[in-house]
């Protein structure tokens, strides 16, 4: 996280699982922030979620720093695909809306990397979610 607040760190580190948790300060696309996760993940069986900055540019490069860690048959979810469904102007104070968010950074990444596919069985079992088209199964 970019910021985390003293309260969540109080939260995190008293919680029972806090011994499987790794809190790293700093923006996700940071390449010091993406050397200690990859650093972290390094012979690790590897699931990647992206929940952070909402805008094209800012996904597509956590896809690319990130997404190449997944293990095979695991999962990189992208959440708020769903921006690109949704009427235009709904977030008149962020910075993403309908053409610039995670799903048309979906679909560039898609375009460039072979190695994952949507799987729509994953969202189809929810039947509710703000990730459609943001389940990427890593195929090979």
């Amino acid at each position: 996280d970019i910021d985390i607040r003293a309260h969540n760190r109080v939260a995190i580190e008293s919680h029972p699982m806090a011994r499987r948790i790794r809190m790293i300060e700093g923006s996700s696309i940071d390449p010091a922030v993406v050397a200690q996760v990859v650093s972290q993940a390094a012979g690790k069986r590897t699931l990647v979620v992206l929940d952070s900055n909402h805008t094209h540019d800012h996904v597509l490069a956590e896809l690319r720093a990130y997404a190449p860690l997944v293990s095979l048959d695991s999962y990189c979810v992208v959440f708020d695909t769903v921006v690109e469904d949704l009427p235009a102007g709904l977030y008149p104070n962020r910075p993403w809306d309908v053409g610039n968010n995670p799903k048309t950074a979906v679909r560039a990444y898609l375009a460039e990397n072979t190695t994952f596919t949507i799987d729509e069985d994953v969202e189809a079992k929810t039947l509710i979610t703000v990730a459609p088209g943001g389940y990427l199964r890593r195929a090979r």
